[in-house]
């Protein structure tokens, strides 16, 4: 079906700002006013309730948005959205966009926003959080078909988010039972706790932890990468793990700070409305898993007490009312519990016998939800399909055929968006368009652009693998409708100490060679020209080349065994960082390091890594001599690269570029540092 889209800035088909705060919350919040929306009432769809409203002198300080304006966070937790079904102040940390009903209708704006969360995420800046900038926001392109076609898309993905809101309020209906038969099995001992003041204190029963392992660790400290249970992944339940982080933390914090079957996590710093939420460890982690910062482990002596039956109290009202009561806040909305508080907890003194009859119950309403949770994470699979369909429109409003044909989609020595939306930048030190490599199997040789050469990624790798750090590979040139040029980069030694057939191979690379910044290899292409036929797919194409040469040169190979073995030790991310520098022929700055990383991972193999954790793997491998810093360069550094866009240098206050620091690789003899 073709269909009419036109691509439009957000500011050409919406008034853009931000959201407001105001710092005199006694007279600001509270009741008689119009809702304040923070990023946490960000639900994907209508905000229909927010945790905080405003008073009728607090709408006068603030900006108030109109009903059907669309919510985007644009700092922390980057491109969560929600929309307004009525008037609502949205706070400092939200970018409000009221679309041009004429021509985008707002819920397929919202949908649009959702979609391409990655893409603003991509460009966020920030030390601590990160941020987007109001001015980047406002350039980013939507597409817009014909409003038929938005009610359409945006239909689809409403009825799969209500059909989420229902099974998660079924998960929060089970919960609410939960403890109800909690108070049905133990209705005399709730009221000794309430009434009467007769109970045991939490200190009496548990062994309590505060303060779990950090993520951060000091340069040369021996880790290991665990699965790091935080305040994000503590929902009053079973601790979902395939949700948490993987993070490295030093070996002596994983002793201390490990989980096992029964343990429960409690928030213990946090907004007044998320502290104390609990986790429970129903099983034995597939994986060492660790409680975090910020968070307080409790441990059950299961000689006095059931852990289920204590995780089941520590959900209860009661406990909720004693936390919020007991809590210590602070002026930026953030309450925290002492170990006083925790310890002092009242719990009910009830028989181990009758605890445990109650925990093999409470366990049936264990299967029940992870059921509903499996169900909806078939739900977000689906509406990841309808996203990935906006983000195409990106690319075509026309039959497919004839997009496949459309020059406009390749800019010469500028970029490539690939069929499935993926944008692919011109390398002016490679000669070529890199592309990830899981192209490959869903992109055809008719679909490449032509008169470019295309080079496909290899996965990410480790220093175990044979071809960690190899260079040899294979790129591809469409040169007409049913043949491609076939290229081979053969990388060869570049320097001194040849004998007299390098003199060739000098020759050679002088004339049709790419030559390292270090100098001490390049390439020498061998091209032929290959026949294919209509619709073979690349990754078909690519099995049927020859194989690489057999002798393959490899940038790691070349490093002395006391080096290879230090990098074998590191993390896996930190191996793949530092392969990132052994592939690059030019110098390297942590932001493009980053982002090659994610080009070749893909989303989910390093969910979670940040730049902070590539600049802290870069400073390891510096500290070890293994790369050199280059400060001063001035890279093309860009405010907006989007294509099409005015690209601007990021200057700072006296109008300079900025130096972004690099690094290239070392050149490692004798006796490292690190030994």
């Amino acid at each position: 079906m073709a269909v009419n889209v036109k691509l439009f800035k957000l500011e050409q088909v919406a008034k853009i700002y931000s959201g407001t705060n105001s710092k005199n919350g006694k007279t600001v919040f509270g009741e008689g006013g119009c809702p304040w929306v923070r990023v946490e009432d960000l639900n994907g769809t209508y905000v229909q309730t927010t945790t905080r409203s405003l008073t009728r002198e607090g709408m006068e300080a603030m900006r108030i948005s109109p009903p059907q304006t669309v919510f985007f966070s644009g700092t922390g937790t980057i491109g969560k959205v929600g929309i307004s079904d009525k008037p609502m102040a949205p706070s400092n940390n939200i970018i409000a966009v009221e679309f041009d009903t004429q021509k985008v209708l707002p819920l397929y704006g919202m949908y649009c926003l959702a979609a391409m969360q990655n893409e603003f995420k991509a460009e966020s800046r920030g030390s601590v959080y990160d941020s987007l900038r109001l001015t980047v926001f406002r350039k980013f392109k939507i597409p817009v078909p014909d409003m038929r076609f938005q009610k359409m898309v945006a239909g689809k993905l409403e009825a799969l988010h209500q059909s989420e809101t229902q099974q998660k309020c079924l998960e929060e209906a089970l919960k609410g039972a939960v403890c109800s038969i909690f108070d049905k099995y133990f209705h005399e001992e709730v009221n000794r706790v309430v009434y009467d003041n007769k109970f045991t204190y939490l200190k009496d029963c548990t062994e309590i932890l505060l303060n779990g392992a950090s993520k951060r660790m000091q340069t040369g400290d021996v880790g290991e990468t665990v699965c790091y249970i935080a305040t994000a992944q503590l929902d009053n339940w079973e601790i979902q793990y395939n949700q948490a982080p993987h993070e490295k933390v030093e070996l002596e914090q994983v002793g201390r700070s490990t989980l096992h079957t029964g343990d429960i996590v409690m928030n213990r710093i946090n907004s007044v409305e998320r502290l104390g939420r609990c986790g429970i460890v129903a099983s034995e982690p597939e994986q060492i898993s660790v409680f975090g910062q910020n968070t307080v482990r409790i441990r059950a002596d299961e000689e006095r007490i059931d852990p289920f039956f204590l995780f089941t109290w520590m959900i209860h009202p009661y406990v909720k009312q004693y936390v919020q009561q007991n809590s210590k806040n602070s002026t930026s909305f953030q309450s925290s519990l002492n170990k006083r508080v925790l310890t002092e907890l009242p719990v009910p003194e009830v028989n181990l016998t009758r605890q445990r009859e109650f925990a093999e119950e409470l366990r049936g309403y264990f299967v029940y939800i992870k059921t509903a949770r499996q169900i909806n994470e078939t739900l977000k699979e689906l509406r990841q399909i309808w996203y990935d369909k906006i983000r195409f429109l990106l690319q075509t409003g026309m039959e497919e055929s004839e997009f496949l044909n459309n020059s406009s989609q390749y800019e010469k020595e500028n970029y490539w968006i690939t069929p499935s939306g993926v944008e692919c930048f011109y390398d002016s030190e490679l000669r070529c368009i890199q592309v990830p490599g899981g192209e490959k199997r869903t992109l055809s040789l008719s679909q490449l652009p032509m008169e470019v050469e295309i080079q496909f990624l290899e996965d990410v790798r480790n220093a175990s693998d044979p071809a960690y750090g190899s260079l040899d590979h294979i790129r591809l040139n469409r040169i007409g409708i049913d043949s491609v040029q076939v290229i081979r980069m053969k990388p060869v030694d570049y320097g001194s100490g040849r004998d007299e057939s390098g003199d060739n191979v000098e020759q050679q690379l002088e004339k049709d060679g790419i030559l390292s910044d270090q100098q001490d290899f390049g390439y020498i292409r061998e091209r032929r020209e290959v026949p294919f036929y209509s619709a073979e797919m690349v990754e078909q194409f690519m099995k049927r080349q020859p194989q690489q040469h057999e002798t393959v040169y490899s940038r790691f190979l070349k490093l002395p065994a006391a080096a290879r073995a230090y990098i074998s030790r590191l993390s896996a991310f930190q191996q793949v960082v530092y392969e990132e520098f052994l592939l690059a022929i030019q110098p390297l700055a942590a932001h493009v390091v980053s982002k090659q990383v994610t080009f070749r991972a893909g989303k989910h193999r390093f969910a979670g890594y940040g730049i902070q954790d590539v600049i802290a793997a870069i400073q390891l491998l510096e500290n070890a001599g293994l790369l050199e810093k280059r400060q001063g360069l001035y890279l093309d550094y860009y405010e907006d690269y989007k294509q099409g866009e005015e690209r601007r240098i990021i200057l700072d206050h006296r109008m300079r570029p900025i130096a972004m620091d690099t690094w290239i690789c070392a050149e490692v003899r004798g006796k490292m540092v690190c030994d």
